[in-house]
């Protein structure tokens, strides 16, 4: 007969195999809280101490301003809002804190957040004879400014891109999109349709539902016969066209902001070799279509042709944006742009979503540990620098000798091995998931819904960290919005954009 710790660890086994063959959120999350409650980790998430962060400090800030709002003290709440505004308030946002226990972090830390919200919400809601509103406006501004905000980067991944449908829909549904979001290739194809589609659009199920129009042979997609040499009634650049139309609109950055409040942003590297890779958004290039960004950043260096951007004129009409520069896959220079969402937007806090075919196999989740394998890292690192220079001295001697053909590849090899491909919360695809038959757009049954699948089980188990880090970002965006809506009548969403992250 088993004992008690046989048949404990029986059932843990089995809750864990429900987790993993979950079919929907609200299905992982109550495997998640079963196997939290059989495991003791329930016991864990309730006790506000631990030796991971500082567990006093939180409880005594959350029960002030519990008081003040059941109090309604509106002056005493933004006092005690102007002391601090923290993402990592006592360490609360350190990523071990949600590799404890499978259904979320410490119930402190949630009612922390929660707190938080409410009480901005208060002051927003207060009364002009208790806080006017130019102190609201400087209040918001400057919080804003301090605490920072989160983006969701999408890397390149040509036909694994269904991997981030899967979450970009879990994200759209639970109403944890960040307003910035960034893309590359593959991603940048996310971001327009991000960027273009409201979020009732969203939550209806368009990830769930949508699939590129990529055209079939006989036997097998075809991208495949095409790059195979085996089918002649299409080119390459025929596949992207069709693929790009099936979701593309004629929207600007600065008409996509306007329609749905997001900031995104699409990389494009330069095809000539010594110019500048370039991220694409309504600030920088505000009369760009997001077309011909993202036509732009698909075109694989050596597979399509470099591509001329098209911007919107004073006329109504296109016309050629930058003419004498040609733009080529911003997955090879700047797949993941984090220091330019930075100072762009103030982004401090990165929500990465890997299925970079050249990156996905040799990328681990850095924050998936409680310490990083030391060994390993005082190893790879210099291997890594020893690499670049191999690669950039080989470049620079095949072009004296004049092999100066060989240099795009040697460039783009150099680009690839010279990015970070983590962030704060990183979404990979994992190596059971992945095939490369999928990245030709080359799928057998059921291969897209499984990849769809992927994207959301990967994306579940991070829900409670990325609602805990978002949620007060996209409270406080908000307010500025209909403040700066009722004070500012008149100023553009760019302008005023520019105002906050000053």
């Amino acid at each position: 007969m088993p004992t008690q710790f046989a048949r404990r660890a029986i059932n843990i086994r089995r809750v864990a195999q429900q987790l993993d063959n979950a079919e929907s959120y609200s299905e992982w999350r109550d495997a998640a809280q079963l196997h939290d409650q059989i495991s003791g980790r329930t016991k864990w998430i309730e006790r506000d101490d631990c030796s991971l962060y500082d567990s006093p400090e939180l409880r005594i800030r959350h029960d002030k301003l519990r008081q003040l709002i059941d109090a309604n003290n509106y002056q005493e709440l933004l006092y005690a809002l102007n002391e601090g505004v923290h993402g990592n308030m006592g360490g609360m946002g350190r990523s071990v804190l949600y590799n404890q226990a499978k259904s979320g972090t410490k119930q402190l830390i949630d009612q922390y957040v929660a707190a938080v919200i409410e009480s901005l919400q208060l002051v927003e809601a207060a009364p002009e004879a208790q806080i006017s509103r130019l102190d609201k406006i400087d209040f918001f501004r400057r919080a804003s400014h301090c605490y920072g905000r989160s983006a969701l980067m999408l890397s390149g991944g040509a036909g694994v891109i269904y991997f981030h449908h899967g979450v970009a829909q879990t994200l759209a549904n639970e109403n944890l999109l960040p307003n910035v979001l960034s893309g590359a290739s593959a991603g940048s194809w996310i971001c327009a349709q991000l960027g273009t589609m409201t979020d009732e659009q969203l939550r209806a199920g368009h990830f769930d539902k949508f699939r590129y129009a990529v055209p079939y042979t006989d036997k097998v997609r075809a991208p495949l016969s095409i790059l195979a040499g085996v089918n002649d009634d299409f080119a390459v650049l025929d596949v992207k066209q069709m693929a790009m139309d099936s979701f593309s609109n004629d929207m600007t950055f600065q008409e996509a902001y306007e329609h749905t409040g997001r900031y995104i942003n699409i990389s494009i590297a330069p095809a000539e070799k010594h110019q500048s890779s370039r991220l694409l958004n309504a600030i920088t290039s505000p009369n760009v279509y997001i077309k011909s960004a993202i036509d732009a950043s698909s075109s694989i260096p050596g597979v399509l042709p470099p591509v001329t951007l098209y911007a919107k004129g004073s006329n109504g009409r296109p016309k050629p944006y930058l003419p004498s520069r040609k733009w080529v896959d911003g997955s090879f220079s700047q797949d993941l742009p984090a220091k330019r969402l930075a100072r762009l937007f103030g982004v401090n806090h990165n929500i990465v979503s890997l299925i970079n075919p050249m990156a996905t196999p040799f990328v681990n989740d850095p924050k998936a540990q409680r310490r990083q394998n030391l060994i390993r890292t005082l190893v790879s690192s210099p291997l890594l620098h020893a690499s670049k220079e191999v690669l950039l001295s080989v470049e620079d001697y095949a072009s004296k000798l004049g092999a100066s053909f060989i240099s795009p590849a040697i460039l783009i090899a150099h680009a690839v091995l010279d990015q970070e491909y983590t962030g704060d919360i990183n979404i990979l695809l994992t190596k059971k998931d992945f095939r490369w038959l999928n990245v030709l757009f080359s799928y057998e049954e059921n291969d897209i819904e499984k990849l769809i699948l992927a994207g959301k089980r990967s994306t579940w188990p991070k829900i409670a960290m990325i609602k805990n880090t978002t949620m007060i970002a996209k409270t406080l965006d908000g307010v500025l919005e209909r403040l700066d809506a009722e004070h500012v009548a008149g100023d553009s969403g760019v302008a005023k954009h520019l105002i906050r992250t000053a």
